[in-house]
């Protein structure tokens, strides 16, 4: 079966002319926007000028807000760390006073001296005579000896000496003394 195409030239030359024109309007279309029209405007130097200087101005405040930003930081920064120093300052006293109240010192006592012993300071006389210093409250307790002592008292060397309070008990100087004390103390 044969199909016959009957074509005129009224067809042929529609068909020519609808191409030509998609070819004239239609591809240029599709590169882009015609120069200086409103997808595609032609601009003066002092528009991009204008734009430059917008744009600058725009990172310029970012960049100062992001200074003054750094600067807050700054300044905490500085007061954290002053707070810091204090604090390990503080931890450093602390330090001392715990090794203070641990460990045992050599006190050497002139005659007529007193040794005002602090809360739960132990004391060992090594040499000399000593006497009691009675307190508000009671005196030292020779554990040693098992007894509490009484004021004027004397003191035998090489006795454990607990202080039970902060009251003003403690130990006077008859002759040259030097002792061993754990804890805090005050001499006068």
């Amino acid at each position: 079966m044969r199909i016959s195409i009957n074509v005129t030239k009224r067809k042929i030359a529609f068909i020519t002319m609808a191409i030509l024109i998609s070819i004239f309007f239609i591809v240029p279309a599709a590169d882009g926007a015609v120069p200086g029209s409103d997808q595609d405007p032609l601009v003066t130097l002092s528009f991009v000028d204008k734009k430059i200087e917008q744009i600058k101005y725009y990172i310029d405040s970012i960049t100062q807000g992001l200074s003054n930003e750094i600067f807050n930081y700054s300044n905490t920064l500085e007061k954290y760390e002053e707070q810091l120093k204090q604090k390990d300052e503080e931890i450093q006293d602390l330090k001392q006073k715990v090794e203070n109240a641990l460990t045992f010192k050599v006190v050497q006592l002139n005659k007529g001296q007193v040794l005002l012993a602090g809360e739960g300071a132990e004391i060992i006389i090594r040499s000399g005579k000593t006497t009691a210093v009675y307190g508000t409250n009671g005196g030292l307790s020779d554990i040693t000896s098992a007894k509490d002592l009484k004021a004027g008292e004397a003191i035998a060397n090489n006795h454990m000496l607990i202080s039970s309070r902060n009251d003003g008990r403690g130990v006077k100087a008859e002759s040259e003394v030097f002792l061993i004390i754990k804890g805090s103390f005050t001499i006068k």
